[in-house]
C-alpha cells in the first residue's frame, strides 16, 4: 500500500502544481491541457484503487 500512497501523493502534487500554474495564466491552452491531463491521471488512478478495494471487499464477503 505504501507504493500506492506514494503514487497517489505524486499525482495529487502534479495536479496541484498544474492547477496553480493554470491559475497564474488562465488563458494558456498548454497549461489547460497539462491540468486536464493531470486530472485525468488522478481520476483514472483513484477509480482503479476504488475498483481494487471493491473487489477485495467482495472477495472477503464470499
Amino acid at each position: 500500500m505504501d507504493d500506492s500512497n506514494q503514487h497517489l501523493k505524486h499525482l495529487l502534487k502534479q495536479t496541484d502544481l498544474a492547477f496553480k500554474a493554470l491559475m497564474r495564466e488562465p488563458a494558456s491552452s498548454l497549461l489547460n491541457e497539462q491540468y486536464e491531463k493531470a486530472k485525468l491521471e488522478l481520476d483514472t488512478y483513484t477509480a482503479s484503487l476504488k475498483h481494487t478495494l471493491n473487489q477485495r471487499q467482495y472477495q472477503r464477503q464470499r
